[in-house]
């Protein structure tokens, strides 16, 4: 189930054709259910739930915490809707809603988050000073920066939209759908043109040229601008006359004094407008040169369309001013410019009519709607070729790099894992670390039968990290998956990590990853990569995951420099700490089904005791300087003790398991605990650090010891 959001969006004609409409027309699309919550003003709050549940008898309408500053407080009633619905996505109408939205992903609560984009939020706000505050109208600026960053998807009603955010907000990704505002189904039941006895009533007569203004009376409406046009219009011909369908404004009062008998203005329910447009001749859609107005998708364009009007639009407001011109759909005004347009003949209103219906229903944009609905699935689904990118034809996808060293008892497995997935635009790169096992003619002999597997046999041996760092200078692909020569990779590894992906300019994303022994299954331990502090976690050496649950984008990879190949162990820890730190990182963490393995089978190890503990050893000194002048820059240098507490941990237990003698404990502690490490540590920790020595070399144990002393041990400088 997909939770349609709204937030202090009162019902009205806008609502129902853009919000109640858009919830009945995605679930008749069939696919996961959508379901309209609507946090509405405690003010006519029993009115608003009776309005909304009359469209839509199954919305969730509940009252939203009074004063917008408050907004925040209303992540209660989401965090509660989601344990009792289970969603797995939320769409969010507008930036308020969408930040609530993406809280609850960032808790685990849900997977995807669709950001419904219907204006330039904090211009509009500038602009016109939707409310006059300026410390919440600088909150709705960042927060709207933040959503449009952050956000799975994106719903703009324009392409200028898009092209604000990108020049504005700098939005680098292309994960966006453009639906502009369409017509609601209350228009979309009239596809005739009937008059409703307008003219008459005001004594008008038929050959009189009647332009209609529809909308509300608020400032980005421009109602000073339309009377500096409409003014001279109507002075030239008295047969010319004007309606306001439209709330009490001093311009219209204006009018209506200067011109009377040719002016008028009233405000009628939402489904009397188009039987009143259908008795008019020309539509008035004009708007000043504001941001908030160049992003626009005026609802009452297509509606003015469906009734057959030409539309006398300004120059650059959305979309829709290039394709009045385009199409010749009216006049597109400049500023200056005389209004001069004719009535339409009744063939020409027939055509425009026909392209409203053909540009502006919801059945238009099915396509877009249904790929809406596969992106906020549990696992997003996107059709090949991708609607969010470009790649070249016969070039992989994704670039699978495997480090090998005498691993011939498990790499065949690896290999069909890989064959095995359900996208097949991967290459598989495979460097082995000079093995004697009889690995590499294994893999020649696969690769031989697929060209999408290569084999890079080196003639020194230099670790894993180098053979990474080869794999990476040779990927083809857009994106990169780190695999071991001894896991595995579940069927739907690449296609769903892909669906995250493709578009979304983000850095990475992390999927669940699920341990075995012999086969997936027979242990069961989950690695999920949630956490509310990644960069902390791993200071910390609480490891939120490992290295093949991300998938990369290969260019930030590059830009990276690849893998430390200083570090002989905890390389991924290390790549994954500096990726975090990486200025403007963006990633996803995602709790999935696990669509990776990872073996903890003993016959995989091939180190002796001593050598893999002193190489854990060295390395985690290595993390520790490398990352220390970072951490205490971020008031977070303590953390950095967890690598050596876990690092001693490993040790003694290896020591009381007899695995190693007390003198290597003793040259393994040497390695460790360095003097110029020790010495920074206050006298407290330094003690710690003995007890847990002492502790962990007893016969007995008692749970919550060690976690204890680890907690100790990080807390503070």
């Amino acid at each position: 189930m997909i939770i349609y959001l709204t937030y202090n969006d009162q019902p009205s004609g806008v609502y129902w054709s853009q919000v109640t409409d858009v919830v009945d027309h995605l679930n008749a699309l069939g696919g996961d259910r959508v379901r309209l919550v609507a946090l509405v003003s405690l003010r006519g709050y029993l009115r608003s739930r009776k309005r909304i549940r009359e469209r839509v008898p199954d919305a969730l309408v509940l009252p939203m915490v009074p004063r917008q500053h408050n907004w925040k407080v209303n992540w209660v009633w989401l965090w509660v809707l989601c344990h009792w619905l289970h969603p797995t996505g939320i769409i969010g109408r507008g930036i308020f809603a969408t930040a609530l939205g993406l809280r609850m992903r960032d808790r685990g609560l849900v997977q995807e988050v669709c950001f419904d984009a219907r204006a330039a939020y904090g211009a509009e706000w500038q602009e016109y000073r939707v409310i006059d505050d300026d410390r919440l109208i600088a909150e709705c600026v960042e927060l709207e920066c933040d959503v449009v960053a952050r956000a799975d998807l994106r719903m703009a009603v324009s392409e200028a939209l898009v092209a604000h955010w990108r020049s504005a907000l700098g939005y680098e990704a292309t994960r966006q759908i453009v639906i502009p505002c369409t017509l609601g189904r209350s228009v979309e039941a009239l596809p005739e043109r009937h008059r409703n006895g307008l003219r008459a009533e005001l004594g008008w007569g038929p050959d009189d040229t009647v332009l209609v203004y529809s909308g509300t009376a608020v400032g980005w409406q421009s109602l000073e601008l339309a009377e500096r046009v409409v003014v001279p219009w109507l002075q030239e011909d008295p047969k010319r006359r004007m309606v306001f369908l439209s709330t009490e404004h001093p311009v219209i009062e204006r009018m209506t004094a200067r011109f009377p008998g040719q002016v008028t203005q009233r405000w009628v329910r939402h489904q009397q407008v188009r039987a009143i447009l259908q008795d008019c001749d020309l539509g008035l859609l004009l708007r000043d040169q504001r941001i908030t107005n160049r992003v626009a998708s005026p609802t009452k364009f297509a509606e003015y369309l469906s009734a057959g009007l030409p539309v006398a639009i300004s120059d650059g407001v959305g979309d829709f001013s290039a394709m009045v011109r385009e199409h010749g759909l009216g006049q597109v005004l400049a500023l200056g410019d005389e209004l001069n347009m004719a009535r339409p003949s009744a063939d020409e209103v027939d055509r425009l009519m026909a392209f409203a219906k053909d540009h502006f229903t919801k059945e238009v944009f099915n396509a877009h709607y249904m790929l809406v609905k596969a992106c906020m699935a549990a696992e997003p689904m996107i059709p090949a070729p991708s609607p969010f990118g470009w790649y070249p034809d016969g070039a992989p996808l994704v670039s699978i790099i495997v480090p090998s060293f005498n691993k011939q008892g498990f790499i065949g497995d690896m290999v069909r894992s890989v064959q095995a997935q359900t996208d097949p635009r991967w290459e598989l790169i495979v460097v082995d670390d000079c093995s004697t096992d009889g690995t590499v003619a294994m893999l020649q002999r696969m690769a031989d039968m697929d060209p999408r597997i290569s084999v890079v046999p080196l003639a020194v041996n230099r670790g894993a990290n180098h053979c990474r760092n080869i794999g990476i200078a040779k990927a083809r692909g857009a994106y990169i998956i780190f695999l071991d020569a001894d896991d595995l990779l579940a069927r739907h590894c690449m296609e769903r990590r892909i669906a995250v992906m493709e578009g979304s300019g983000l850095h990475f994303a992390v999927s669940t990853m699920e341990v075995f022994r012999e086969k997936p299954g027979d242990h069961g331990q989950r690695w999920v990569p949630l956490t509310r502090d990644a960069l902390a976690d791993f200071f910390k050496h609480k490891l939120p995951w490992q290295t093949m649950q991300p998938i990369w984008d290969r260019a930030f990879l590059q830009r990276m420099g690849g893998f430390d190949e200083a570090f002989s162990r905890h390389q991924d820890v290390e790549l994954h700490t500096r990726a975090l730190l990486m200025p403007g990182v963006r990633y996803r963490l995602r709790d999935t089904a696990p669509d990776c393995y990872y073996r903890i089978a003993e016959e995989r190890k091939v180190l002796d005791p001593r050598r893999l503990l002193s190489s854990f050893a060295e390395s985690a000194v290595r993390y520790h300087r490398k990352f220390l002048a970072d951490a205490a820059r971020l008031g977070k240098a303590g953390l950095l003790t967890g690598i050596i507490h876990r690092t001693y941990l490993q040790m003694l237990l290896y020591a009381k398991l007899g695995r190693i003698e007390p003198k290597v404990l003793t040259e393994l502690e040497s390695l460790l605990l360095v003097p110029e490490l020790t010495a920074e540590l206050p006298v407290m920790k330094r003690g710690l650090l003995r007890i847990t020595r002492w502790y962990n070399l007893l016969p007995i144990r008692l749970p919550g010891v060690n976690l204890l002393l680890y907690r100790l041990l990080i807390a503070g400088r």
